[in-house]
């Protein structure tokens, strides 16, 4: 597993396990533009290559936005988060 950090102020970010998926659920506080830029780069991101179930989006009404990330794309998923600055920092957790 990964452990990452966001800032607080500006996101909720909940991870949870759905199945074998994992299910992450964020929630932009505020209005941010690079926040919603980074979210639609992370989609871009993963809608280009030829694994439609990857990661599945969806976006909710006021700014909320729900990933079912497929459990061999996890740390990918995160990392893509951290690439786009929606995370602060990732470390390895036991």
């Amino acid at each position: 597993m990964l452990h990452y950090e966001y800032d607080q102020e500006l996101l909720s970010l909940e991870e949870k396990l759905d199945g074998q998926d994992m299910e992450f659920c964020l929630r932009v506080k505020r209005p941010d533009a690079e926040v919603e830029k980074a979210v639609k780069k992370i989609r871009d991101h993963f809608n280009d290559n030829d694994v439609i179930t990857d990661v599945l989006f969806y976006t909710h009404h006021g700014e909320e936005y729900q990933w079912i990330v497929r459990h061999d794309y996890y740390v990918e998923f995160v990392l893509c988060l951290f690439k786009h600055r929606l995370l602060t920092a990732i470390q390895w957790s036991e």
